[in-house]
């Protein structure tokens, strides 16, 4: 059986954590194969959106305790930042990725989780890092308060207790709550609402938004300067406000 499920549907990519014994945790072969999906989904050109889930329980309980090294770690071996990271920002996917959580999203999945874009999030959902209780250094403590309020991020992270789903929702890390049965019913629907948009201004959006958090002002403008123009004066954007004109939806040629 693949430990992970990718499947293209129109403009859509469904990848999907397939070990559901383990709680989809991250063994270094499904770290391997995810990195090759993030590529794919970059690179294909008919794909604009990707849901990233988890079979079974839970989306994530993160790395797989049963493969880590027993003898001395090295940095370049973690699955986050390593030689070889997981997450989908370390291949220039500017593709927004919708994430629909369930059950435990702990440690890498909780990174994983949000390097997505938009989190809908089954009411079950707990959001967490257990690495305290192992004595393990949590590797994405320097950037949880990107998404979490100090306080919240810091009790997290030096009491290894997981937030609900609702709690999340309240500090802005959830996007939208529903039951498990329904989640990919609205994590579809939620993708279906962005191929509606012009996938090239979409992705210019995603990537100037990632891009230019660490820049000064200047330097974000100069970005902007360089990635807005080719959208603005796409065949796509005439189109698009034809489109207008005519009371109709615009059909998408990504030129």
């Amino acid at each position: 059986m693949p430990e992970l499920l990718y499947e293209k549907k129109g403009h859509i990519a469904f990848i999907r954590l397939n070990r559901p014994k383990s709680l989809n945790a991250i063994n270094r072969s499904l770290a391997n194969e995810l990195i090759k999906v993030w590529i794919d989904f970059s690179e294909d050109k008919n794909l604009w959106v990707a849901i990233l889930s988890g079979e079974g329980k839970s989306f994530c309980a993160g790395a797989d305790v049963k493969e880590m090294e027993r003898g001395k770690w090295e940095f370049r071996q973690s699955l986050l930042f390593g030689d070889n990271p997981i997450g989908p920002s370390n291949y220039k996917v500017w593709k927004p990725i919708i994430a629909a959580t369930q059950g435990h999203v702990n440690g890498a999945g909780l990174w994983l989780a949000l390097e997505t874009d938009i989190r809908i999030s089954a009411d079950n959902t707990l959001f967490g890092t257990r690495e305290a209780r192992a004595n393990v250094p949590v590797l994405v403590a320097p950037f949880l308060s990107d998404y979490l309020p100090r306080g919240i991020a810091t009790e997290i992270l030096f009491t290894a207790k997981p937030i609900t789903a609702q709690r999340g929702y309240q500090l802005g890390l959830v996007n939208k709550i529903v039951s498990e049965d329904q989640l990919m019913i609205e994590a579809t629907n939620k993708a279906e609402e962005i191929c509606d948009c012009g996938p090239l201004s979409v992705w210019a959006s995603k990537e100037l938004f990632l891009r230019t958090r660490d820049m000064d002002y200047q330097s974000a403008l100069s970005l902007v300067e360089h990635i807005a123009p080719p959208v603005w004066n796409s065949e796509d954007s005439i189109e698009a406000k034809q489109a207008f004109i005519e009371k109709r939806k615009p059909t998408w040629q990504l030129k």
